[in-house]
C-alpha cells in the first residue's frame, strides 16, 4: 500500500512541501532566508506532530541556547493553547514541567523531574532524538517532539521559527458534505462531527457544543478555538 501523503506549505518561500522530503527542502531555503547580518547561532530542526493523527506536523528552527519554555510558548500560541493549563515534555530520561514541583530525593536518587529553563540543545542533544511534549493532563493533547536536524544560520532574536506547517485539513459537513466550518466536541453518535453553517440550527447535540474548526490536534477539544 502506498504511503499517505502530507502536504504543507513553507512559511519561508511559501513553496509546498512533502512531509517526507521537508528536510531536504530546508538545505537551502532556511539558509536563504536566515538574516543578512548578525551573529551565528547552533539551530535545531525540530517535527512537531500528533499522536494518533499524522496528518498534523510542524517543522519549527529552535536555537540551542533557548530554553525549553520557549518552544512550549510557541507550541501554546501555534497549536494547543485554551484555558492556561499545565504542560510537560517527557524525553528520557527527564520530564521538564512548566510547573515543576521540585520533589524531594527518594532514596538518594533525584528526581527526573526538571524545569523548562533547561536548554533545548542540551534537551535533544543528537539527531534522532524524540519525546513526546502534553498539553493539560485532563483533556490531555499529546505531541511528538524529535531533533530531525541541525545547523549553523541567523534567525535573530527569535528564539524558535516557523519552517512548515501543514495545510488545514478538507473536513466536511456530516449533513451536505460542504466544508465544515464547526465540530462538535460532545459528539457520540456514528455520524460525522462536522458541521457546516448553514446546518449549524439543526445539529442534534445543541449549538452549545460546537467549536470552530482550526488547523490544530486540539480541535475540537476543551474551550480551544485557535
Amino acid at each position: 500500500m502506498p504511503q499517505r501523503t502530507f502536504k504543507g506549505t513553507c512559511t519561508l518561500c511559501g513553496a509546498s512541501v512533502d512531509k517526507r522530503r521537508s528536510t531536504a527542502h530546508y538545505i537551502t531555503c532556511a539558509p536563504a532566508h536566515d538574516l543578512p547580518t548578525g551573529r551565528d547561532a547552533d539551530l535545531l530542526i525540530i517535527r512537531v506532530g500528533a499522536v494518533g493523527a499524522a496528518e498534523y506536523w510542524l517543522d519549527v528552527e529552535a536555537g540551542a541556547g533557548a530554553a525549553l519554555s520557549n518552544l512550549d510558548a510557541f507550541l501554546r500560541r501555534t497549536w494547543v493553547e485554551c484555558c492556561g493549563h499545565l504542560s510537560l515534555f517527557s524525553v528520557p530520561p527527564f520530564r521538564y514541567s512548566s510547573s515543576p514541583s521540585a520533589l524531594p530525593r527518594w532514596l538518594g536518587r533525584e528526581s527526573t523531574e526538571r524545569s523548562m529553563a533547561a536548554k533545548i540543545g542540551a534537551v535533544f542533544s543528537h539527531t534522532g532524538q524524540k519525546g513526546t511534549y502534553d498539553y493539560d493532563f485532563g483533556s490531555t493533547t499529546r505531541l511528538t517532539v524529535e531533533r530531525v536536524g541541525a545547523r549553523v544560520g541567523r534567525i535573530g532574536k527569535q528564539p524558535v521559527r516557523l519552517l512548515v506547517r501543514n495545510d488545514p485539513l478538507p473536513w466536511r459537513c456530516g449533513t451536505c458534505g460542504a466544508p465544515a466550518t464547526l465540530v462538535c466536541c460532545a459528539h457520540e453518535s456514528d455520524d460525522s462531527p462536522f458541521v457546516c453553517g448553514a446546518h449549524e440550527a439543526d445539529h442534534e447535540c445543541g449549538d452549545e457544543t460546537l467549536l470552530p474548526v482550526v488547523n490544530s490536534p486540539r480541535m475540537g477539544v476543551c474551550g480551544y478555538a485557535g
